[in-house]
C-alpha cells in the first residue's frame, strides 16, 4: 500500500509515517519503479502498535527498544514487565492525585467554614 493509505488506515499523517521510517521504528518500504513507498500489511500493524503504546505513555525509545527486541517468549516476557510496570506507574500517580484531591477538598471546606463564620483569612 502506498503511504497515503497506510496513513490513512493507521489515522496519522504520512509525516509520521516518514518520521517513523527515518527513526527505524518502520522498516524502510519497498519502492515501486515510479518511486512511490510500497508498504506491506505489517507496516500497519507496527503503526497502529506505535499509536497505541505513545497513548498508554510509552516513549518512542520505549517502543523502539521492544520494535529491535528479538521476537518469541522473551519478547513477550519483556513486554508483560513493561506493561506492569507502567501499571504500577499509573497506580502510584492515582494515589497522589487522590491524596492531592483530599487536600483540595479540606482546604474548600475550611474556607467555606470560615466564611460562615464570617472570619476572613
Amino acid at each position: 500500500m502506498r503511504i497515503g493509505e497506510l496513513a490513512r488506515r493507521a489515522g496519522v499523517s504520512t509525516s509520521k509515517i516518514r518520521f517513523y521510517e527515518a527513526r527505524g521504528l518502520l522498516s524502510p518500504a519497498a519502492r515501486l519503479a515510479n518511486g512511490y513507498r510500497d508498504y506491506e500489511d505489517q507496516a500497519l500493524q507496527v503503526v497502529s502498535f506505535i499509536g497505541r503504546a505513545q497513548s498508554l505513555g510509552f516513549t518512542l525509545r520505549d517502543v523502539a527498544t521492544h520494535l529491535r527486541s528479538p521476537e518469541g517468549n522473551g519478547r513477550k516476557d519483556r513486554l508483560q514487565a513493561r506493561l506492569e510496570a507502567k501499571l504500577a506507574e499509573l497506580d502510584a500517580h492515582m494515589d497522589e492525585v487522590r491524596t492531592r484531591r483530599a487536600t483540595i477538598s479540606a482546604i474548600i471546606a475550611e474556607v467555606r467554614r470560615s466564611r460562615r463564620s464570617g472570619e476572613d483569612r
